[in-house]
């Protein structure tokens, strides 16, 4: 019985060490939508640790900032994916509208706003209750979304509109909306939540937002077809997917201009900042996979193969 014992007590010490391991590293989510699946990337090692399978034609991804909890979109289908982040397992299914890509999640993984494509809405959905609770009107085709630091303000690419729309996820209520290029669909915003950007696909641009103002402050041309950006606040040097390009623009927000443009792979569309505030992970749809850029010296250090079609649009990065 001794023996018995300590055995059990050997596995439940392995049990709850391995249950560390999955939790503690950042993972990389990348939906792959020729496959229904997602990779879940170890940042660590570089290696995929695990594919799951969702619905249907993922696209957009979202992780809450403890990493615990993910959101995936199913673009083809009717439904949103729950991910654990902490055991790496599908955990259920939300019905949603159909076609949806764009989501963000709340700091606390508490609710999640998802881009109703054809619905000109945001789809508001209770995470724990697995259940949508609300719809806000948006304007047209909305496609990308960011939820300033304290989730007070919701952000949202209209993409026919050519414009970004200021939300109170509250009440519901449009706030505000600027003018930016044509069709914007990757947004971000600086930690300070004072200035904001806008990839904009058709003019090939990208519109940086005063957000005090709400009023655009400078227009910079970046490659053709940019997709999504991502900001890394130290360097203040914004990161931009160009989907026909092949390559990532890289912006010195200061000088207002673009000082380098990195070859990655083809059609890249998500970009995330590691947590690391150094690296930089970009989704390659045509290629499957996933290139790491080293943000300072602005070098591929990886290529990483993932799943068919790889898209990964959303912050797609967590766990600290």
């Amino acid at each position: 019985m001794r023996s018995m014992s300590m055995n059990a007590k050997a596995a439940a010490l392995a049990a709850a060490f391995f249950a560390s391991a999955v939790s503690a590293a950042p993972f990389a989510y990348v939906t792959n939508q020729k496959d229904d699946s997602v990779s879940v990337i170890d940042t660590a090692s570089g290696e995929v640790r695990t594919t799951l399978k969702v619905g249907k034609e993922p696209a957009g991804v979202a992780v809450s900032r403890n990493g615990d909890r993910i959101v995936v979109t199913n673009a083809g289908g009717n439904s949103i994916t729950l991910i654990d982040g902490r055991n790496l397992q599908v955990v259920g299914e939300i019905a949603s509208a159909e076609g949806q890509v764009g989501v963000a999640v709340d700091a606390e993984g508490r609710f999640a706003y998802v881009a109703d494509w054809y619905g000109r809405a945001v789809s508001v959905l209770d995470l724990e209750n697995r259940v949508a609770v609300r719809r806000i009107p948006a304007g047209n085709v909305p496609a990308g979304l960011v939820l300033a630091p304290g989730g007070s303000r919701l952000y949202v690419a209209n993409r026919d509109d050519d414009a970004i729309a200021e939300m109170n996820p509250a009440s519901g209520e449009t706030l505000r909306t600027v003018k930016v290029g044509k069709h914007p669909f990757g947004i971000a915003l600086d930690p300070t939540s004072e200035l904001l950007f806008s990839a904009n696909v058709e003019s090939n641009d990208v519109s940086i937002v005063d957000v005090r103002t709400l009023s655009v402050i400078a227009t910079m041309k970046v490659g053709e077809r940019p997709y999504a950006v991502a900001y890394v606040a130290p360097y203040k040097r914004l990161f931009v997917t160009n989907q026909y390009d092949n390559t990532v623009s890289v912006i010195d927000i200061e000088g207002r201009k673009v000082v380098d443009t990195i070859a990655v792979g083809e059609y890249p569309e998500g970009i995330a900042l590691h947590p690391d505030g150094i690296h930089l992970y970009v989704a390659n749809w045509f290629d499957n996979t996933v290139s790491v850029i080293n943000g300072l010296s602005l070098k591929v250090e990886r290529t990483i193969p993932t799943g068919n079609g790889s898209r990964a649009f959303g912050e797609f990065i967590g766990g600290v």
